[in-house]
């Protein structure tokens, strides 16, 4: 069998193997139906000022001046890791927002109730994109991982270059969703809209 052909049927194996398992896994795991009340308990801590300083331009310059290259490039491997860690938490709590956004808009043409109708639609566009983003940074990060360890020759990754993706400003769009979902939270008359952005 051509060598071509081979790995043509593997990678489409993968392919298949990995659609099934994103299938199974959405099967056992995802909430079709989640409120705001079954959000809050799993959502995960996300220190905005440390994600800030870690992204800060000046401060890694400082690191980068104030350091020798093998410093830097072990500092630098802590720095993207846990960056890695915020985003992780900053997607997955996404994940759990679009889901009840995604309620509250299927409720809210039942109820009526127009701002909720237009505030679920906002927070789960918002979400959507903000996780389309972040897992590509996320992929860029770990290419940047792989790159420090694996070529030790080649130049350092500037860090504060993770914050956009092209005028996409991650920061800037987390701190928009935690903004709409205690607007989404304002709308359906609960009253956890400080829980709900302590736990973002």
């Amino acid at each position: 069998m051509n060598v071509q052909i081979l790995f043509t049927l593997l990678f489409l194996a993968a392919a298949v193997g990995l659609v099934l398992f994103k299938a199974l896994y959405n099967w056992i795991y995802y909430f079709p139906s989640r409120a705001e009340n079954e959000v809050i308990p799993y959502l995960r801590s996300v220190d905005m000022e440390n994600v800030k300083d870690l992204l800060n331009m000046s401060q890694e310059g400082y690191l980068r001046l104030n350091l020798s290259p093998d410093s830097f490039r072990l500092e630098q491997r802590h720095r993207i890791t846990l960056t890695l860690e915020y985003y992780s938490r900053m997607a997955h709590n996404t994940g759990l927002l679009a889901e009840w956004a995604n309620t509250e808009f299927r409720k809210s043409w039942k109820t009526g109730n127009r701002e909720a109708n237009t505030t679920s639609k906002e927070l789960l566009n918002i979400c959507i994109e903000f996780r389309v983003h972040t897992w590509l940074m996320r992929m860029r990060l770990h290419a940047w991982l792989f790159r420090i360890r694996a070529l030790p020759f080649i130049s350092i990754p500037l860090l504060a270059e993770a914050r956009r993706i092209g005028s996409f400003d991650l920061v800037y769009s987390y701190e928009q969703i935690k903004q709409a979902a205690e607007k989404l939270s304002r709308a359906c008359g609960s009253a956890c809209q400080q829980e709900l952005a302590q736990g973002m």
